[in-house]
């Protein structure tokens, strides 16, 4: 083979890797089906905003969308029917162009306005509602942008070393970028948990490392596609000159000998567009100068773990600001915000009431419109059980709600619930614990001697079971199965229960209890 021919399989390589992360289409939907949603809003409430861009402009990206489509399918026609080295380059290189030309366009900031648009309508309307679901395309979006501008750099060979701290960079691109891919491509059934976020200061192309852990998290979401309740957990620990990133799920698991091909395979078969991941991941890894492994279990969950040395002696360079902040809507205004705009810690609930939390979301739930019934909830309940917080709404007919659109200001710090069917239209209480433990101790005003993570998995433990006992005592029905998400994390001294209703978690001690 020439030295030629090699230089192409090696782009060929390199250019499948890049499209195999990017995962655009639905995200681009999204942005057309709210722009459709939004001009037909202001038609139907008969406001007339003459900086709304509609018509051409919105045919324009309706135009380059379908074009999009046609590309991938020339794409994967090329790669399957096996066509010359050559032929896929150009092809696969098209596509990448037109992906990054339709991102442009998404991100021009003559669109910028909506946000003035969406104030003009009420809240019922749909394209306010689905506000959050578009600003999660539009981040993810904007990351696709900037890594395709990347990788032109790394091909034209132009100097993409750069001296960063995994920590920080890990924070950035899971809060700015990956939490909302997450979230949509799991329709909200994955629970993104961010554990120990350590300096370690790396050197190297920080957003081929980048694609590197977010061909793991894409793996792990892909895992969990048939549970109710997916966890997905995100770590950095220092310790011995070594950074360990793991990503964890709770999925389908593999055998050992699916391990053993992750590992070992040296390139996916010619023609397969599913396997390229993991061999990304191995040729990252090794630049970087570090190792992978798996640990897996069919039917349990697995972990993948990064270890690669640091740079002894380097200090961290300042925090870079996330590329993708720039791209955000407004959240809607929280109840919970002050009449300046700055939030405030939610008031305990009257001493006579107590609240009648379990009632409330049952009732939400039996009137829900949704063709699957159900309820969002956010709450929280204070070490001396006071109700701190209550946030709730009904699964609407034709809107999926999150959390992020129920309780803005508090999202990542309280826990959040579901109460919806199971597959036998029995009722199930589905508990997720704060996404983010800094935001939670913030929340709970907790002094910084108490912030461990020791202490905020036995101050979760506690909640949990102060919110069970709540919910019971105000009108939950007692038969209610309940599934907490990561279960063994915050009860590892009993096994996980299945199908037990929620007096089980009520009833347990709590730390504190003798």
């Amino acid at each position: 083979m020439s030295e030629r021919d090699r230089g192409t399989r090696k782009d060929v390589s390199e250019i499948k890797f890049l499209i195999h992360d990017l995962r655009v289409e639905r995200f681009i939907d999204e942005v057309i089906h709210f722009h459709v949603a939004l001009d037909t809003d202001l038609q139907l409430y008969g406001i007339a905003d003459p900086m709304v861009i509609t018509g051409d402009d919105l045919r324009k990206l309706r135009t380059r969308a379908v074009s999009l489509r046609l590309a991938y399918e020339s794409y994967r026609d090329a790669v399957q029917t096996l066509a010359s080295p050559a032929t896929v380059l150009a092809i696969a290189n098209e596509y990448v162009r037109s992906i990054h030309d339709l991102c442009e366009l998404i991100l021009n900031p003559m669109w910028s306005h909506i946000d003035t648009a969406l104030a003009l309508l009420p809240d019922v309307s749909r394209s306010v509602r689905s506000r959050s679901h578009y600003r999660n395309a539009v981040r993810w979006l904007c990351g696709v942008y900037h890594r395709i501008e990347n990788f032109w750099a790394e091909q034209r060979q132009e100097e993409v070393y750069e001296v960063f701290d995994l920590g920080a960079d890990l924070e950035d691109y899971v809060r700015n970028v990956v939490h909302g891919w997450v979230t949509e491509q799991s329709a909200a059934r994955v629970e993104l948990q961010i554990g120990r976020l350590d300096q370690a200061v790396l050197g190297g192309n920080r957003h081929r490392f980048r694609r590197m852990y977010f061909n793991l998290i894409m793996n792990a979401v892909d895992a969990m596609s048939g549970k109710k309740v997916g966890v997905l957990h995100i770590e950095d620990v220092l310790e011995d000159g070594l950074v360990s990133l793991s990503v964890s799920d709770n999925g389908t698991g593999m055998t050992a000998e699916r391990v053993r091909q992750l590992l070992t395979d040296q390139e996916p078969p010619e023609g397969e567009l599913h396997s390229l991941g993991f061999a990304f991941v191995r040729q990252t890894v090794e630049q970087f100068r570090g190792t992978v492994s798996i640990s897996s279990e069919p039917g349990v969950g697995t972990t993948t773990t990064v270890r690669v040395p640091i740079l002894q002696g380097v200090e961290p360079p300042p925090r870079p600001r996330s590329l993708c902040e720039d791209y955000n809507l407004p959240r809607p205004r929280d109840p919970l915000e002050s009449a300046s705009g700055w939030p405030v810690r939610p008031f305990p609930v009257d001493e006579a009431g107590q609240g009648s939390c379990g009632q409330v979301i049952y009732s939400d739930y039996q009137q829900s419109q949704s063709e699957y019934p159900g309820c969002i909830f956010a709450m929280a309940v204070s070490e001396d059980d006071r109700l701190e917080l209550f946030a709730h709404k009904p699964y609407e007919r034709l809107w999926n709600i999150g959390h992020e659109d129920l309780s803005p200001m508090f999202f990542e710090a309280t826990v959040r619930g579901r109460l919806e069917e199971d597959e036998e239209r029995r009722p199930v209480l589905i508990l997720k614990a704060p996404q983010s433990m800094r935001e939670y101790w913030d929340f709970k005003e907790i002094p910084q001697d108490r912030r461990t993570p020791n202490g905020f998995l036995l101050m979760v433990h506690d909640e949990l079971i102060r919110i069970a006992r709540r919910l019971i005592a105000t009108g939950l029905p007692e038969t209610t199965t309940v599934s907490v998400a990561a279960w063994s994390r915050f009860f590892p001294e009993v096994d996980e229960p299945k199908d037990h209703p929620v007096t089980i978690l009520a009833g347990m001690r709590l730390s504190t209890e003798e």
